[in-house]
């Protein structure tokens, strides 16, 4: 698959086989991630591979709890009050893989270069016929002092990306877009 192919049929794929990605992918995608341009030369991503299936279902449980229990926090989120509420409704999407991406704030540019490396990372896995989704419900949970202690993330890193993936159910159809606005020519 090309590029421009790519681009134009990336979607964010929500449903994923039981087949696991393996750690040779895995490291080959963190690669791609990281070729893409730092600001300052920086390079402040950080990594975490979670791949147990027992770990991804009760960080889904943690976090649907801890919403839940903040909604007043996240106004924005009252809109999935229902799927939260739901036993069957997994935040990472019966993902068996999750790939969190870390900021070393050290750096002013760790949010862009950590947003720009996660969408590297999720083209390059679209080519491979691995889904991706950016898990905005898992902001909090993965990025408290207790679970980047137990996941050897130094304090000064901050999650920038929470990503679900792997290898799709079913293919999409290409994302229909607004027309971009223009606010100048």
């Amino acid at each position: 698959m090309d590029i421009l192919e790519c681009i134009n049929s990336k979607r964010s794929i929500r449903a994923y086989t039981d087949e696991i990605i393996s750690e040779e992918t895995l490291m080959n995608l963190i690669e791609l991630g990281t070729k893409v341009s730092t600001g300052s030369g920086m390079e402040p991503w950080g990594f975490v591979i979670i791949k147990n299936k027992d770990e991804i279902d009760s960080l889904s449980e943690t976090s649907k709890k801890y919403l839940l229990e903040n909604l007043e926090k996240y106004p924005y989120l009252h809109q999935y009050e229902e799927w939260l509420k739901s036993p069957e409704y997994s935040i990472f999407n019966h993902a068996n893989t999750l790939l969190l991406i870390y900021g070393n704030t050290e750096s002013h540019w760790y949010v862009y270069d950590c947003s720009l490396a996660a969408g590297n990372i999720m083209l390059a896995a679209h080519s491979m016929e691995i889904g991706t989704c950016w898990i905005g419900f898992a902001e909090h949970t993965l990025n408290t002092k207790e679970f980047k202690e137990k996941h050897g993330v130094p304090e000064q890193y901050e999650l920038v990306c929470p990503m679900s993936m792997g290898y799709m159910k079913t293919k999409l159809t290409p994302p229909k877009r607004k027309e971009p606005i223009i606010f100048s020519k």
